[in-house]
């Protein structure tokens, strides 16, 4: 056993190893699940965005929505509204957020700025879809500091600043 420390590593050389090798572990770990919450909201708002386009092609607009629901009943919550086209569960939530914005039936937020207009004749610069705690700047954004957002042209991406529409 003396022969192998004389020859070899000695112990502290191999806990200061395993310790590196560790903190690199879980960084790239930590880094891999972030952009997998990343992928996964980006995911649900082009499920969501694809229910939209159906809502329109059924009703010859887009529907009239909240910018966010007042309560889980809420018929004119999104939840709610697209129900029918299979958006419920999961598909509502981005997965970055804390599960005390889960309440409302949604944790994104709709641009009422749209409601009863039809998609091809809004510019593709308007967002329809984004995070909730995209209209606080005190809250930092949920993906590394960028926030997922759906635009009119079904186009899903992380962007650093939302303009949200400022009410009457």
């Amino acid at each position: 056993m003396k022969n192998l420390f004389k020859n070899g590593f000695t112990l502290i050389e191999i806990t200061f190893v395993t310790g590196v090798v560790t903190s690199l572990s879980v960084g790239v770990y930590t880094a891999a699940m972030q952009r997998g919450k990343i992928v996964d909201c980006l995911n649900n708002l082009k499920q969501i965005y694809q229910a939209i386009v159906m809502f329109q092609q059924d009703n010859d607009s887009l529907p009239n929505i909240k910018f966010f629901p007042s309560s889980y009943s809420d018929e004119k919550g999104i939840h709610n509204v697209l129900s029918s086209y299979g958006i419920r569960g999961k598909i509502l939530f981005c997965p970055s957020l804390p599960d005390q914005l889960n309440i409302y039936g949604t944790n994104y937020i709709w641009n009422d700025n749209v409601n009863g207009k039809r998609l091809e004749n809004i510019h593709s610069s308007i967002w329809l879809l984004t995070e909730v705690v995209a209209v606080s700047k005190k809250i930092p954004p949920p993906h590394s500091g960028m926030y997922s957002v759906i635009y009119t042209d079904g186009r899903a991406t992380t962007e650093p600043k939302v303009n949200i529409p400022q009410g009457d």
